[in-house]
């Protein structure tokens, strides 16, 4: 195992029950990284930590202060989510307005270059009608 993910586990298993005993995270921001990943997937796995107030505990049933942390943790934690859909449904948004404008401006460039290449063609035609009955009327005269 790594140096980092050791010392992360060293707080990780220091982690206490009640906002009394909460221990600061680690100052080493490589390993409160690798530490923060341990409590997510704890929290994941059945366990409830939390990093509120005085530092990182487990918050104990019953106690009106862990209780009160957890709820505005919870609250904190939703107001997240609801943040990161509220990103990614306008961002989602965003990228099909550009999408179907993109389809838009693609078609309607589409549409005029084949009404130049229209044009031009017809342009050919009657430019090329033009000397022939030129010819023909001289060749009458």
């Amino acid at each position: 195992m790594s140096k980092l993910f050791e010392q992360a586990k060293e707080y990780f298993d220091r982690i206490p029950d009640g906002h009394k005993n909460a221990i600061q995270r680690p100052w080493n921001r490589s390993v409160d990284r690798r530490f923060r990943g341990m409590i997510e997937r704890a929290n994941n796995n059945g366990d409830c930590i939390i990093n509120v107030g005085e530092g990182v505990y487990r918050p104990v049933p019953g106690d009106p202060v862990d209780e009160k942390e957890l709820n505005e943790y919870l609250n904190k934690e939703l107001h997240r989510a609801r943040s990161i859909l509220l990103k990614r449904l306008c961002m989602k948004k965003t990228f099909e307005g550009w999408k179907d404008s993109a389809l838009y401006a693609y078609h309607s460039r589409q549409t005029r270059q084949s009404e130049r290449l229209h044009k031009s063609m017809s342009d050919e035609s009657v430019q090329r009608s033009a000397p022939e009955s030129e010819e023909r009327a001289q060749g009458a005269g």
